[in-house]
């Protein structure tokens, strides 16, 4: 059971990534287009009708059950049929569409015009997929209403056609994150965001996070990842918190954007954070110091908007890189810029800008 509204919101934005998830657009679409995959192995069903008929008529049983029942209108048809274990296997992908619609559906109740318009876009394939009479039958009747056996999801898993092992491992994924598994935090994660995510803004989101980390260790508040961040330009949240682009972005552009950590009380922001690609050693010194003219720009734009800033802004701010190749950071000392590349992130050298941070909070 989740303890906060928070942590509860941050696995609906699991859930919900989970359910836009490339695989799952993948299988509406085989599932829509009849591709390899949805294959089905027939049987041979024999039944009355009275009307309309459907199938081939068997003359003989027709005759006998006529003279039987002395009803002229009896006709016995024989038609082709999936069979039990084809709607079973097709069962699984049916299950993993409705439950990805079922996700979007309740989105749509809470989102923005914006994200809204993305959903109901993709609602409306996941629905036309589900319509389509093979689906539509693998979800009818006593074998449709349940959730698909342990056996049979496996037996997906390690089905040879093209859509059923997708369709039994995003199930298993959707289960996993239902109760917060580490292989499924993991696996969404990686392939929902992390997938689509250029360079620069990778490096640009992994910073943020550990500034968010810092924060939560220093504060004491727990860390909730928004994993919406293209649309609303967040990363994290810690507390009162809030780290992220000062402005929406895309998460698969180049261009350098500056992390801010905001003070949800007063509105300001408290931290800047810039990341510098060094690409080789002879342009390191000029990556830093482009980023370092960036991060005092941003501090004198903000110093416009109320009290005065500190007279040594770049206190407040951090410059990262994923490695120094020639350049020297050293320890952090008081009142200066603090360099940090990932190996001295993971040695908490963010940490003193947290520290910083939640100071300037408090007298602000």
């Amino acid at each position: 059971m989740l303890a906060s509204s928070e942590a509860r919101g941050a696995r609906g934005a699991l859930l919900l990534a989970w359910a836009m998830s490339h695989e799952i657009h993948e299988i509406a679409l085989g599932a829509l287009g009849h591709r390899r995959g949805m294959r089905q192995r027939s049987v041979l069903e024999t039944s009355e009708h009275l009307g309309q008929i459907s199938g081939s008529i068997d003359a003989n049983e027709t005759l006998m059950r006529q003279h039987v029942k002395a009803d002229p209108s009896v006709f016995v048809v024989n038609e082709l049929v999936a069979s039990k274990e084809t709607l079973q296997s097709r069962q699984v992908p049916a299950w993993a569409l409705k439950l990805a619609r079922d996700e979007i559906s309740r989105a749509i109740c809470v989102s923005d015009s914006g994200a809204r318009r993305d959903l109901e876009a993709r609602l409306a394939v996941y629905n036309a997929a589900l319509a389509s009479s093979h689906i539509k039958r693998a979800l009818a009747g006593r074998i449709g209403s349940y959730r698909p056996r342990h056996s049979v999801i496996s037996g997906a898993r390690q089905s040879r056609s093209a859509l059923h092992p997708k369709s039994g491992d995003v199930i298993r994924v959707y289960e996993g994150l239902r109760r917060l598994a580490p292989f499924a935090l993991r696996r969404i994660v990686l392939d929902a965001v992390l997938g689509r995510t250029g360079e620069q803004r990778l490096l640009e989101l992994a910073a943020g996070l550990s500034l968010a980390q810092a924060l939560s260790i220093v504060s004491g508040h727990p860390m909730v990842w928004n994993l919406s961040a293209e649309q609303d330009g967040i990363i994290a949240k810690v507390g009162f918190f809030t780290v992220g682009w000062n402005t929406p972005v895309h998460l698969d552009a180049e261009d350098p954007r500056i992390v801010c950590v905001q003070d949800g009380h007063s509105g300001s922001y408290l931290a800047f954070l810039r990341c510098a690609q060094v690409l080789s050693a002879d342009f390191e010194s000029e990556a830093i110091r482009l980023a370092t003219e960036s991060l005092v720009a941003e501090c004198r734009k903000e110093a416009k908007k109320g009290p005065r800033f500190e007279e040594t802004p770049l206190a407040n701010c951090a410059v990262v890189s994923f490695r120094f190749l020639k350049f020297d950071p050293g320890e952090p000392k008081v009142n200066q810029l603090i360099a940090a590349d990932f190996d001295d992130i993971g040695r908490g050298r963010l940490v003193e800008l947290a520290r910083r941070t939640c100071r300037r909070s408090s007298l602000s």
